[in-house]
């Protein structure tokens, strides 16, 4: 289409991408590179979306308390890092846990509260937003338009499912809010 229409500056104002951190982190990318790529090829960053994903060793013990997190509403992909650096996907949590790799690691992609500690057996993938921040505070003109995307309230397992949807909008906006202060953003 830019081929066609090189000139047709609706193009860069209509057009552009969703950078998603859950689903960026889920694939192993950093930021910079990532955000470099698509800045370098042209590509708008139309919205940042932030949102963090589940990382976990896949111990007998961790598998186990990832049951809770299997449901039928939401695909929760899985990527698991094997110990050569390779990487190995799944189309959905269940499908992660019926198999047995000798992975280091996995992300699975289910949007759990920004907020959110991480626990004693899983931690979560904020620290890609930290770095999609750093970029934002080198170049503040890469995007403007930044989106909480928690959207898994009604799914969340027990142990994070602690108050109302509403308070936790009210957490993920403080502390959104904090990130970008500590970014020297807002």
């Amino acid at each position: 289409l830019r081929e066609e229409h090189p000139n047709d500056p609706k193009l860069t104002e209509h057009l552009g991408v969703n950078y998603d951190t859950c689903h960026l982190a889920v694939e192993y990318e950093e930021p910079e590179s990532a955000l470099g790529a698509l800045r370098e090829a042209g590509i708008r960053i139309s919205k940042l979306h932030l949102s963090a994903a589940l990382i976990v060793r896949p111990d007998e013990a961790t598998r186990a308390r990832l049951k809770p997190f299997e449901e039928d509403v939401y695909l929760h992909q899985v990527v698991e890092r094997l110990p050569d650096g390779s990487l190995n996907r799944h189309r959905d949590l269940d499908v992660a846990l019926a198999t047995y790799n000798p992975a280091e690691e996995w992300r699975i992609h289910f949007h759990i509260p920004l907020h959110s500690p991480d626990g004693d057996w899983f931690a979560s993938t904020r620290g890609h937003i930290d770095g999609v921040l750093r970029e934002l505070k080198k170049d503040p003109a890469l995007c403007t338009h930044l989106e909480m995307e928690t959207y898994t309230w009604e799914v969340l397992p027990a142990e994070m499912k602690n108050r109302e949807v509403v308070d936790q909008l009210v957490g993920e906006y403080e502390w959104t809010l904090e990130q970008l202060r500590a970014h020297d953003l807002a």
